[in-house]
């Protein structure tokens, strides 16, 4: 077995850079970009996991993994197409089958979005390869000529793409590795779990509690599709528009809640239910106490089960009603939005980064849009959670040990929220008071989009697989920690 002596030998490859100014250096990704993006991609759509495991549903509730390797070029295709006024990469018919993957109802799975009606014979797995080299053919052929960077049409066209196979290549992920069919990177060793486990637990702090003052600052901003203006940062449509937000203050936990926390509130209240994230060895005792639960569970990663007992400094991952019933149980609360917000400005505040001021001004600035995630366990600096409890100040945006963050607010339009002309159902089917707002990403998102202060994602209450935790910003306290905050959006005309 590799131990981490082995691993400095070897350089991960697949590793994002973490400083804005080298993972978002220009609205319009690079060639260069692309193609790192790609090699990841490929990494984990045909190297972990086999062939012929491609039409299993990991998620009952999500299309069978070959759909998502025609979904990537398909998207990618359809929206250079159109920025480009030219005819689609053949196969035509390509657009029809894989527009748009599904997120059903979870508690009626009949009652479903928008979407790609599957056909009864999917294309094989060659010729979809063949479609996906077609279409990285043809955006490497538009970097030939300077359209990309002249022309914000097509430069939305690719980043939107790009943003796009980001997002999934963490949606593929979290899906396989539900999988029993899952591989490691094959030119990767595997990680020295126990001699991780054993510097963790050394480390190992209480979760302070941490005083964060009231604060205004802004939250989204301008991207006009019309692409008039400045050379600014392309946005979704639920980033936009700016507004300005003042929050009171509030006390929130430093750190996320780890693994080992969340079994000790399983084992006191005698829960049965365990995220999807973990598995469980062997039946339980009648007389179980906190060493044997531990001993009998452990977590799903990317190198098959890894014993809980070597994760229980890693962050926990879990639906939103597990990590609510654990903060019931804690006394405290998640945060809403705009407090999770307010906990990773005043962060950002401390180290001195350029803050949300109030403006009304295009952001042009990386340094101003996205964080610094150096020293985070983001953008595949790791294929696996990595241990959170030795930290004792604040966790800013990205700084959760390789997960997303739970808000209670539901997913909801912001002031001046239009719907993107574009992709029109890309938030707007999801405003449906079941979905909630869900900040940051997992190890596997890519810098640009888990480090944008403004990047907003979605998870249903009860969908059970997102590698979301239980945040770090658990509220209490003070009781102007549930005082409305004070919203004011800008006049943009």
């Amino acid at each position: 077995m590799a131990t981490d002596q082995t691993a400095m030998e070897f350089k991960n490859t697949y590793a994002f850079p973490l400083k804005p100014e080298q993972y978002a250096p220009a609205p319009v990704p690079s060639l260069a970009e692309w193609k790192q993006l790609w090699s990841v991609w490929d990494l984990v759509t045909t190297k972990m996991i086999p062939a012929d495991a491609l039409m299993e549903q990991p998620i009952p509730l999500r299309n069978p993994l070959l759909f998502y390797l025609g979904h990537i070029p398909t998207f990618e295709d359809i929206h250079l197409a159109r920025a480009t006024n030219s005819m689609p990469t053949e196969p035509a018919y390509y657009h029809q089958i894989f527009e748009r993957g599904i997120d059903p109802d979870v508690d009626d799975p009949s009652k479903c979005h928008d979407h790609s009606e599957l056909p009864d014979v999917f294309p094989c797995l060659g010729d979809i390869l063949r479609y996906r080299e077609r279409v990285k053919e043809r955006i490497t052929l538009l970097y030939q000529s300077e359209r990309p960077y002249t022309d914000r049409c097509i430069g939305r066209a690719l980043w939107i793409g790009f943003e796009h196979e980001g997002l999934h290549a963490e949606t593929f992920l979290f899906m396989t590795i539900q999988s029993p069919n899952i591989l490691p990177p094959p030119d990767l060793p595997r990680p020295d779990f126990a001699k991780l486990a054993k510097e963790a637990a050394s480390r190992r702090l209480q979760n302070p509690w941490i005083r964060v003052p009231k604060q205004t600052f802004t939250i989204g901003y301008h991207d006009p599709e019309s692409d008039d203006g400045p050379n600014r940062f392309f946005a979704w449509d639920n980033e936009r528009e700016p507004y300005d937000i003042t929050v009171p203050q509030i006390e929130a936990q430093g750190r996320p809640v780890s693994n080992g926390e969340y079994a000790k509130y399983l084992v006191d209240v005698k829960e049965p239910q365990i995220p999807t994230t973990w598995s469980t060895t062997r039946a339980a005792r009648s007389d179980e106490d906190y060493t044997t639960f531990v001993a009998r569970h452990s977590i799903k990663t990317v190198w098959g089960p890894v014993p809980l007992s070597q994760a229980l400094d890693w962050p926990v991952m879990a639906s939103f009603d597990e990590v609510e019933r654990y903060s019931q149980w804690a006394g405290a609360r998640l945060p809403t939005l705009h407090e999770l917000r307010s906990i990773h400005e005043y962060v950002e505040r401390r180290r001195k980064a350029p803050d949300s001021k109030v403006n009304h001004q295009f952001h042009t600035d990386p340094k101003a849009m996205f964080v610094d995630l150096s020293d985070t366990n983001s953008g595949f600096q790791n294929f696996h959670p990595t241990g959170i409890t030795h930290k004792g100040n604040l966790c800013g945006l990205g700084d959760t040990g390789g997960a997303a963050e739970w808000t209670r607010t539901l997913f909801a339009p912001q002031p001046g929220f239009k719907a993107m002309d574009i992709y029109p159902g890309y938030s707007a089917d999801f405003m449906d008071e079941k979905h909630l707002a869900v900040v940051g990403g997992s190890w596997a998102l890519y810098p640009r989009i888990a480090g944008r202060k403004s990047f907003l994602n979605w998870w249903q209450k009860k969908y059970l697989w997102p590698w979301t935790e239980v945040d770090g910003g658990i509220c209490g306290g003070f009781v102007d920690a549930f005082a409305s905050p004070v919203v004011t959006s800008y006049d943009i005309n």
